[in-house]
């Protein structure tokens, strides 16, 4: 009699635990929104392009530059139309680039391993930096098609290269026929745009546009830059 309540007793331990590990594993239903939670590690970098445009936004334009850099060093290997993230990524870079004619003082933002060609030293890597920076933006452009405001910024960019100074102006000059320039900046560029063509009123007519849309943006009262 002991023995058969011994093996009876054993075969309940069993079956208890076998149980409880049934009732410990993840089932299909739990993992349909039961009390089963999958992990999902977030990618830093959302929330960090989401500060770097913020930045961009506010005029902290070498803030958002560094923050960049830091986060995708290798971002000129990058095709920019893949993945969203690094077209957002691009386009804060890439703006920043140009409003600083190709070279970025980020020397205290951007550890020196990573500064690469950014801080612009030499006429070749402003060059190189400007090149990229317009490249960069028309690949943004084309990708988001008519928009207005990846043409104007793409516009900011071919203004600050010799050989797409032209082309920038037309940009610039039919978004304006619409009131389609989007920016304070694009109306800044503008306006440099037609003093170098020696058209004093429309310069100043740009510029007035430039103050109605933000009254206190620097670049509204600097055609030589703007920034």
């Amino acid at each position: 009699m002991k023995r058969i309540r011994s093996v009876v007793g054993r075969a309940l331990f069993v079956a208890s635990g076998a149980f409880v590990l049934a009732a410990l594993a993840p089932s299909s239903a739990s993992a349909c929104g039961g009390e089963w939670y999958p992990i999902f590690q977030v990618d830093p970098r959302i929330k960090g392009v989401d500060n770097a445009e913020d930045a961009l936004d506010e005029g902290k334009t070498l803030a958002a530059a560094g923050s960049v850099v830091r986060m995708i060093p290798h971002i000129r290997k990058l095709d920019v139309t893949k993945a969203k993230i690094v077209q957002r990524a691009g386009r804060v870079l890439a703006l920043a680039t140009a409003r600083y004619d190709g070279a970025l003082p980020v020397g205290r933002e951007v550890p020196w391993y990573a500064q690469g060609t950014w801080l612009g030293r030499t006429e070749a890597a402003r060059r190189a930096n400007l090149d990229w920076a317009a490249r960069t933006l028309r690949a943004i452009a084309q990708a988001r098609r008519d928009d207005p405001a990846a043409r104007t910024e793409l516009a900011e960019a071919l203004a600050r290269v010799d050989t797409t100074r032209d082309e920038a102006r037309s940009i610039l000059e039919e978004l304006a026929g619409k009131d389609l320039i989007t920016s304070p900046n694009g109306y800044a560029t503008l306006a440099s745009l037609r003093e170098l063509a020696g058209d004093d009123a429309g310069r100043r007519a740009a510029l007035d546009r430039c103050k109605a849309m933000s009254p206190k943006a620097p670049a509204c009262g600097d055609t030589t830059r703007s920034t």
